[in-house]
């Protein structure tokens, strides 16, 4: 996988569908072949945000498989997602 964004907000995907790159976001460009590991750093900001986001634009059906996302708030293990 390449070229995703990965995005911060205060919506809720369940009421409102993210729209790529209609949030605060951070673009990915590298490769990330699988079982690989990426990181992602957003600037330092006073805004807190509730929900996670990474999306791709693809040209047809297709879809994210991630198995395991983490996040760090400054330096801190927030919380851990295993999809």
């Amino acid at each position: 996988m390449s070229h995703f964004l990965v995005g911060l907000t205060n919506d809720s995907p369940s009421t409102k569908p993210p729209v790529y790159k209609q949030y605060h976001h951070v673009q990915y460009d590298k490769d990330l072949p699988p079982s690989a590991t990426g990181s992602v750093s957003f600037p330092p900001s006073g805004k807190k945000y509730r929900y996670l986001i990474i999306q791709k634009k693809f040209d047809h059906n297709q879809a994210i498989c991630i198995a395991e996302v983490k996040v760090y708030v400054r330096g801190i293990h927030a919380f851990r997602i295993a999809i």
